[in-house]
């Protein structure tokens, strides 16, 4: 692999820029730094604002953003690899399936990479080339070809460097990542309630949800309930007398009694009984058929045994 020289600053921009571009989500130093091993080779480099110039191998730059990519939730792997290598050591030891192998990548690059020229995303007639190899080489070849795009496809899309501008999503603008945290704005830009790039981070850092801000975690129970086919009102937040989500079954009107009552508690405190006993007052006052107490924390034993001894439907 190559050697890039920079400057320790330039480096971070150039990841945070890149991280930006590709994830949907503007990290800052500190983000990096939390997303990254201690032991990562370039933490060092990151946590330095210095104009000194430094050599870093360019495949440390590449795990180090694979590494990042993974832990904000865009990529289920934390390594992509570069796709004919990766089938290169598959095929090792396989002469039959190396051999179609290296016939299916020699006409990609002749067709349409032009020695590393074009991404695979620049044009590229997919179906076309998957006819010919289909004709040409049969079909076991066909199928190391399927493999082969979808490979490529993975690893340009999980690499930093910008000749390489194909990405997972096309986000129209990235979002700051500390507004998880600290902001009480529900601006979602991609989703209902909380925006999708959020929701990835915590699907991938669920220890994270204790965290984010009370508001958002709202937004999270709101969006949840609406992916899951329910009709929903997220609460105002403040002054919402207790009745932070409302939800009706697909089939009804939100002029209807809504089948659940939610209670939002994003607390380290245990849920005790008098919560359990007040959001059951909503649930009879609204008409509701439960009512549901979402929370990162637990129930303490009282509200269990509140809500088994009086029957109420609270979970």
């Amino acid at each position: 692999m190559g050697t890039w020289i920079t400057t320790k600053n330039q480096c971070s921009s150039f990841l945070s820029d890149r991280i930006g571009y590709k994830s949907g989500l503007a990290l800052s130093k500190m983000d990096m730094l939390e997303l990254l091993d201690k032991k990562d080779p370039l933490v060092e480099t990151i946590s330095s604002d210095s104009e000194e110039l430094v050599r870093i191998k360019s495949d440390h730059i590449v795990d180090s953003f694979q590494i990042i990519f993974h832990r904000l939730g865009v990529t289920e792997k934390p390594f992509v690899g570069h796709g004919p290598t990766i089938l290169d050591i598959d095929y090792m030891n396989k002469p039959n399936e190396r051999a179609l192998f290296q016939r299916v990548l020699q006409y990609l690059g002749e067709t349409h990479f032009d020695q590393g020229k074009h991404s695979i995303f620049d044009d590229f007639d997919e179906d076309t080339y998957f006819k010919y190899v289909q004709s040409t080489f049969g079909d076991d070849a066909l199928k190391i070809a399927s493999k082969l795009i979808h490979l490529i496809k993975e690893s340009e899309e999980a690499s930093p460097w910008d000749w390489l501008r194909a990405r997972v999503v096309e986000w129209k603008s990235p979002i700051e990542l500390k507004s998880l945290f600290d902001s009480e704005s529900l601006s979602a830009m991609y989703g209902s309630f909380l925006d999708q790039r959020y929701i990835n981070f915590l699907a991938q850092n669920s220890d994270k949800i204790s965290t984010m801000h009370w508001r958002k975690f709202e937004a999270l129970t709101a969006e949840y309930y609406e992916s899951s086919g329910y009709k929903v009102e997220l609460g105002a937040g403040r002054n919402d007398g207790g009745v932070d989500v409302r939800v009706w079954s697909p089939e009804s009107t939100m002029e209807d009694a809504p089948v659940t009552i939610v209670q939002c508690k994003r607390t380290k405190a245990k849920i005790d009984k008098v919560l359990v006993k007040s959001l059951w007052a909503d649930v009879v006052y609204e008409n509701a058929k439960s009512g549901v107490i979402v929370t990162s924390s637990y129930f303490s034993p009282g509200a269990r045994e509140v809500c088994k001894a009086r029957k109420y439907p609270i979970r």
